[in-house]
C-alpha cells in the first residue's frame, strides 16, 4: 500500500495576487486557481483558501464587481478552493494639493489578518504537512515566523506574485533577506504557465446555469484596448 501524499495548504492573497499579475495580465484572469496550484505541488494534497473582499459594494453596480463575482461564481465550482472574505473600508483622506479637500476613498481591509489567523489555526490544529503563502504583503511575516517556530516541520514556501519583466524594489528585496533569515523558502510565483490554466469561456456552475468569461478579459479585447491606448480593464 503507498503511504498517503503529504497535506498542503496554500493562501492566496486576492489583492496581492490581482496587483502583482493580473492588473498588468488582464488576459490571465479567468485563471483556474485550483489547476495551477496543483500543478506547482504535483506530488502534494492540495487545499487552497483563497482571501478577497467585493470591490465597490457602496455602489448600486459597478462593472468591476460584476466581472468579479463572476469569477469568484466561477472559483467556487473548484472542490480544493475555499473562498473567505474580507472587507472595503472607508477612509477619509485629505488632498495633498492646494483644494486640501477631504474625499472618501475605499481600503480592503482584513485581508491579512484572515489568512495570519487560519494559517495559525491550521498549523495548531495540525492540518498540514507544508504550508504555502502567495503573497508580497509584508504584513504576513511574523505570521510566517510563528508557524515556522511553532512547528519547524511544516515545511514553509512564499511565493511572490510578480510578472517576470518587474524589477525587484528595496520592499521585496527586505522581505526576501527576512525569510531567508529565518529559513524559509521565499521565490517568484511562476507565472509563465498561466495561460495553460485558464478555465473554459464558460462554467457550468451549481445552479445548472453558465458563468462567461468577462469580453474585456479576453485577449484579443485586451490587446485591441491596449492598441487604442485605453490600457487593461
Amino acid at each position: 500500500m503507498s503511504s498517503p501524499r503529504s497535506r498542503c495548504s496554500v493562501y492566496v492573497d486576492g489583492f496581492n495576487f490581482y496587483f502583482g499579475i493580473f492588473e498588468k495580465r488582464p488576459e490571465w484572469k479567468w485563471l483556474n486557481i485550483e489547476r495551477f496550484l496543483v500543478d506547482l505541488r504535483p506530488l502534494e494534497e492540495v487545499s487552497i483558501k483563497y482571501f478577497t473582499a467585493i470591490v465597490d459594494e457602496h455602489l448600486t453596480y459597478s462593472d468591476s464587481r460584476v466581472r468579479q463575482e463572476k469569477f469568484l461564481g466561477v472559483l467556487a465550482t473548484l472542490p480544493k478552493v475555499q473562498i473567505i472574505k474580507g472587507k472595503y473600508q472607508k477612509k477619509v483622506v485629505r488632498c495633498q494639493a492646494r483644494c486640501s479637500e477631504e474625499y472618501w476613498v475605499p481600503r480592503e481591509k482584513k485581508t491579512d489578518v484572515n489568512i495570519a489567523i487560519h494559517m495559525i489555526e491550521d498549523c495548531i490544529n495540525g492540518v498540514s504537512d507544508s504550508m504555502v503563502l502567495v503573497s508580497g504583503d509584508s504584513d504576513l511575516e511574523p505570521a510566517v515566523a510563528w508557524v515556522h517556530r511553532r512547528d519547524p516541520k511544516i515545511k514553509m514556501t512564499v511565493y511572490i506574485p510578480k510578472l517576470p519583466d518587474m524589477r525587484e524594489d528595496n520592499d521585496q528585496l527586505r522581505r526576501n533577506d527576512f525569510y531567508k533569515s529565518i529559513g524559509v523558502d521565499c521565490r517568484a510565483l511562476p507565472v509563465n504557465r498561466m495561460t495553460a490554466f485558464q478555465f473554459p469561456v464558460a462554467v457550468k456552475v451549481g445552479t445548472g446555469k453558465f458563468i462567461q468569461r468577462p469580453d474585456e478579459w479576453c485577449a484579443k479585447n485586451v490587446a485591441e484596448a491596449v492598441a487604442a491606448g485605453n490600457g487593461a480593464t
